[in-house]
């Protein structure tokens, strides 16, 4: 039996864009976008450090290429930046069918959110990617990206009820122009491993409660209080096999000098394995 083509659903949700607020009219309700609870939850250090003027201008690049690659996806316009050079060339390599953008999902009670990007798969199947223009993709921010998609994912699947989501992913796209002249390109895509609903059911209702959610992927505590610990004991393994390796160098050449061969403690037999290695051996360890 064939499978019915799935046509998405368009929600109530009224959004914003000057304030960035999503109004549910039959419930007289705002709503919380996902990215502003996620930051609530577990990104909370997110812009810490960062002056507001350089949040601003990443800001204000990001929309600008946001809206470059809508308006060849929508529209069919090419305005010939390199960020829609890129955006057509990691698509076409990934054989992915636009089929929307800034697709509003809710779950009509606490949450609502724009998604960037949805493609075919075919007919109840999609993948759903997020454009990112950041100038470095740290494990944070891949993190949050993973988070912020499995809930779009998850919200994506409650609002068309036999559709399913196939892969998740980010398309690192920039080209910013640096002081030396040159530019920051970038051209990625990072597929990622998607959270399982009912972890995101949790999320989701933890924060609508006003509680704390408790990350089961966090680094557990008794680990995190040992974190000078366990930088001390990797610097010091690492300053012990700097330090090994110059005694070793320093041996091998006097051996090499001496003609010899090994050389024998009580406890230690020291043999230069031809043409330019040796090895150690003790009672309780070998190197």
């Amino acid at each position: 039996m064939a499978t019915k083509r799935i046509e998405l659903k368009q929600c109530s949700v009224v959004f914003n864009e000057d304030d960035h607020t999503y109004y549910l009219p039959e419930k007289d309700k705002y709503l919380s976008g996902i990215t502003g609870m996620l930051e609530r939850q577990l990104f909370p250090d997110t812009y810490a450090g960062i002056p507001e003027a350089i949040i601003r201008q990443a800001a204000e690049y990001g929309k600008e290429v946001h809206q470059s690659i809508e308006d060849f996806d929508m529209n069919w316009e090419n305005d010939g930046t390199q960020e829609v050079v890129d955006y057509i060339s990691l698509t076409t390599e990934q054989g992915l069918v636009h089929e929307t953008s800034e697709y509003l999902i809710t779950d009509n009670e606490n949450f609502a959110s724009l998604i960037d990007k949805v493609y075919r798969v075919d007919d109840d199947t999609f993948d759903i990617g997020d454009i990112k223009t950041y100038g470095v993709m740290t494990p944070e921010k891949r993190e949050k990206a993973r988070w912020q998609l499995s809930v779009y994912s998850y919200l994506f699947e409650l609002q068309n009820k036999k559709a399913k989501v196939r892969r998740i992913f980010i398309l690192h796209i920039r080209n910013k122009a640096k002081k030396d002249g040159t530019f920051d390109h970038i051209s990625e895509f990072i597929e990622l491993v998607r959270i399982p609903s009912e972890i995101v059911k949790e999320l989701l209702l933890a924060d609508s409660k006003g509680e704390q959610f408790s990350n089961p992927y966090a680094i557990p505590e008794d680990i995190k209080s040992q974190e000078s610990i366990i930088r001390n004991l990797i610097q010091a393994k690492t300053d012990a096999e700097t330090r090994l390796n110059s005694i070793k160098a320093r041996i091998l050449s006097l051996m090499e000098a001496n003609d010899v061969k090994s050389w024998a403690t009580e406890t230690m037999r020291i043999t230069r394995k031809l043409p330019t290695t040796m090895g150690i051996k003790t009672k309780r360890a070998q190197c």
